[in-house]
């Protein structure tokens, strides 16, 4: 006669723990799944490595490139182009302003 429940709480509890076993053994074949195939990847990412051939590119991926290439000299010509136009409108802009001081200052006099 089990009054207070413990046989079945017991039974639970063991029932609880076995399936406790059974995700830890589960979660342990995983991670040795997963750095399994951590090393597999590596070994295929050394073995590919440096061997892509150009030929093997297609070939909107090799005119793409070359697009990129020719669009970062063009932004590289117009920054230079917008930083010399840009000291020279600092410099008129500067002389202008002096320019004015001077006036108002012979107008105040």
């Amino acid at each position: 006669m089990d009054l207070f429940g413990i046989k079945e709480h017991d039974a639970k509890h063991d029932a609880m723990e076995q399936q406790l076993r059974r995700l830890v053994e589960q979660v342990a074949q995983l991670s040795i799944d997963l750095g399994f195939t951590r090393a597999q990847v590596r070994g295929l990412s050394l073995r590919v490595q440096g061997k892509v051939d150009a030929a093997d590119v297609d070939p909107a991926v090799a005119a793409l490139n070359e697009g990129i290439k020719e669009a970062r000299v063009k932004l590289a010509a117009a920054k230079d182009a917008a930083e010399a136009d840009w000291a020279a409108l600092n410099d008129e802009v500067s002389k202008a302003v002096d320019k004015l001081r001077e006036e108002l200052a012979a107008v105040e006099d």
